[in-house]
């Protein structure tokens, strides 16, 4: 009888345990499922509105646009909740826009 030497493993074999665990991850049970869609995607939501929101508006200088952005990524739901509360109706964003514009034009 011929003995066998003992097969390398492939490439394919030493990746197998990387790629299995890596797929592991994507497969959410049904409770995860329910907490991203129910919490996490409305968070993004909310996040991403108030970053394009902030640098919509043409009243804020780049200082306060910067502090703004900083407590928005920093702390998402409380810096973006923050933001829109804080923030003013958008008939006095526009005055401030007008007057800060005129303010530009004499200097």
């Amino acid at each position: 009888m011929v003995s066998q030497r003992p097969r390398r493993p492939s490439r394919c074999d030493r990746l197998a345990p990387v790629t299995a665990s890596a797929f592991s991850v994507l497969a959410f049970s049904g409770a995860q499922w329910v907490f991203l869609l129910c919490f996490m995607i409305p968070v993004l939501i909310l996040w991403g509105y108030a970053i394009v929101s902030l640098f919509g508006r043409p009243d804020l200088e780049l200082g306060p646009r910067l502090l703004w952005l900083l407590l928005i990524l920093v702390l998402p739901i409380i810096g973006a909740i923050l933001y829109f509360m804080m923030r003013p109706a958008p008939q006095e964003q526009h005055r401030r826009a007008q007057a800060r514009q005129a303010k530009h034009r004499k200097h």
